[in-house]
């Protein structure tokens, strides 16, 4: 029963936001979501290899924007991962829930849970592939609760801070900041910042690129990024990645390495069957260290986009 509840809920949800765009003309609502469905052959540190058909991240989503007045223009988003599997009874989870104010040239202003800055612009320049990739880099966290950000944009640089205040961990103030720079330079895009995590005294710094030929005719991109993990041992990353594209067809293939750790090797092909499906196979082999056994991973899925 609560898994119909929970459906209904997110639909009703975007009933009332579809209504409220209709009958004010101010307001500029967008539904949005994938579903992505996979099956996959990996292998668990004993060797021993598994096959599984399974959910691969879906989710789906609604951007809300109304302008308030000369220059200024509020902003909401909600988005809910989709369980297809509903493998723990409880198909919808929040992923991001945010509202904020957009004051034009001087930034814009959010609260809720939100997005890294840091995992988003600097890890995001190597996190390419549908399931595997991106072992290698170090961040602190993908989306979180209880935070504020802002965001500016000045000619070619964007600016992203956030910082995390949830009263809950026995430190008072902030307990996460972040902050980023991004220069896109159209066929070049650069991304440097820092994460802290302010309770347990960890910081992350990182850099990393994007050089996109296909802007320019060519059928080549490449990414990278450092992460480094400063801790009481420290910790970096590299990982590397190269996309050649034919057609609707892409075939990209990874490296990334965690210091005196693991190394991984990452391959996919995707293919795009309409503008909104797509579908992919990867395979992923990882280098361990020591005495722990090399794993290799296989998946392929389908992907439909809204």
């Amino acid at each position: 029963m609560r898994k119909y509840i929970s459906i209904a809920f997110i639909f009703g949800i975007a009933m009332a936001f579809s209504l409220t765009a209709c009958s004010e003309a101010e307001a500029d609502v967008n539904i949005y979501g994938s579903i992505n469905y996979k099956l996959s052959n990996d292998e668990n540190s004993s060797g021993n290899s598994y096959m599984k058909a399974e959910n691969n991240s879906s989710f789906i989503g609604i951007d809300a924007e109304e302008v308030i007045g000369e220059g200024i223009t509020g902003f909401a988003k909600l988005e809910l991962g989709v369980d297809a599997d509903d493998s723990n009874n409880n198909p919808l989870d929040s992923r991001l829930a945010f509202v904020g104010l957009n004051f034009g040239p001087v930034g814009s202003l959010s609260a809720g849970r939100q997005s890294s800055p840091f995992t988003d612009n600097v890890s995001g320049h190597t996190d390419v592939f549908a399931v595997y990739g991106s072992s290698a880099d170090q961040n602190l966290f993908t989306r979180d609760s209880n935070t504020i950000a802002y965001t500016n944009n000045i000619g070619k640089l964007t600016f992203n801070g956030l910082v995390k205040i949830d009263g809950s961990t026995g430190k008072d103030g902030i307990d996460v900041s972040e902050g980023t720079i991004t220069y896109d330079a159209g066929v070049i895009t650069a991304s440097g910042g820092m994460s802290s995590d302010e309770v347990n005294d960890i910081t992350y710094y990182g850099a990393g690129f994007t050089a996109d030929a296909t802007s320019i005719g060519m059928p080549v991109t490449i990414g990278y990024t450092y992460t480094l993990k400063d801790a009481a041992t420290d910790v970096n990353g590299n990982e590397i990645v190269a996309s050649y594209t034919t057609g609707k067809a892409k075939l990209t293939g990874g490296y990334g390495k965690v210091e005196d750790s693991t190394a991984y090797y990452t391959t996919g092909l995707s293919y795009g069957v309409t503008d909104s499906l797509t579908t992919y196979v990867e395979y992923q082999h990882a280098d361990n260290t020591g005495s722990t056994i090399d794993t290799d991973s296989y998946s392929t899925g389908l992907k439909f986009t809204f």
